[in-house]
């Protein structure tokens, strides 16, 4: 009878002599760890369980979510970025909030060596809205306004330093207005401080307005993005307005510790992309406000940094205190 020590290194002399692919092909071979770094019930933890039980399904081996909390996702990022390398630990990783944080505080992992990019899961829209009963009935409209009073026009966020406010600096800068900035805890506040008409406007994710909106409480004037999203085609962008603009929500993604195979994360990336054509996935996002967005790793790592220079460069050039 073999015994269990015998058994793991004869185990491990043979996938050593295996070829790449063939060890892409032979994984997963036990249960994966899907981190997801924000609380349970928000678009996050919902797209990073459905994709984690879409590759249960198309790898014949279970994915399951772990939500690990705190420090604005810099614990469940830290988390997986300290894992082996070995396609068993991956995590939920929401590029907004990675490339805004490098500008608000240390973070406990280096993005661009600790953390491998797989894959984009989905992109949810920014909105710029204000209360049905407010005199803006385009977003024209609410930049005259802040161009003839200067410092009097306010747009609400979910915080300083998140991408919602971020993206209203960015507008401040390229049309050359002075419009007040008023952080919330979170949506919910920013939204109903539009609705009780405390501020103007508000920098809002399109899930968490599609009540109000279908209710006829609040009104949406333009997604933050450059060009229209699939899920609000009825919608215009700020693009349209501000030609050059785009602040999108950034891309919901999956990733892996630094170091995890080429061919294990080329496999995870080609099964997420045809997760991501599914109808029914499709649908699923739509309903919530949100597209699929499938990436190559190597599309992935430039949109990473192509998010951090952006921001980064609007800090500076605004001379934004974030701290």
């Amino acid at each position: 009878m073999i015994c269990p020590l015998v058994r793991r290194i004869a185990l491990i002399g043979l996938l050593a002599g295996l070829p790449i692919g063939a060890m892409a092909q032979a994984y997963p071979s036990k249960p994966v760890r899907v981190i997801v770094p924000l609380a349970a019930g928000g678009s996050t933890d919902n797209n990073g369980r459905m994709m984690a039980e879409r590759l249960s399904q198309a790898l014949g081996q279970s994915f399951f979510a772990e939500n690990r909390t705190g420090a604005s996702t810099d614990i469940g990022i830290g988390t997986m970025a300290r894992a082996a390398p070995d396609g068993y630990t991956i995590g939920v990783v929401p590029l907004g909030s990675v490339a805004t944080g490098i500008l608000l505080r240390k973070l406990p992992y280096d993005p661009f060596k600790d953390i491998a990019p797989i894959g984009g899961i989905s992109k949810g829209a920014l909105v710029v809205v204000v209360a049905s009963s407010s005199p803006y009935q385009t977003l024209a409209d609410l930049i005259a306004a802040a161009k003839a009073k200067p410092g009097t026009v306010s747009f609400g966020s979910i915080g300083v330093g998140s991408s919602h406010h971020l993206a209203g600096e960015l507008l401040k800068m390229m049309t050359g207005t002075d419009m007040l900035h008023v952080p919330y805890k979170g949506a919910s506040e920013s939204n109903l401080a539009v609705l009780s008409g405390q501020i103007d406007s508000s920098i809002s994710g399109s899930s968490s307005i599609a009540t109000q909106v279908r209710a006829g409480k609040l009104r949406t004037l333009a997604v933050t993005n450059g060009i229209r999203v699939p899920s609000l085609p009825g919608l215009p962008s700020v693009g349209e307005f501000v030609p050059g603009y785009s602040a999108g929500a950034g891309t919901l993604s999956l990733f892996a510790p630094g170091g995890t195979p080429a061919a294990i994360i080329g496999r995870l990336s080609t099964e997420m992309k045809a997760i991501l054509k599914q109808p029914d996935v499709i649908k699923r996002l739509a309903d919530a406000g949100e597209d699929p967005s499938p990436s190559s790793p190597e599309e992935l790592a430039a949109e990473l940094r192509g998010e951090v220079d952006k921001y980064t460069n609007l800090v500076k050039s605004s001379g934004l205190k974030l701290q």
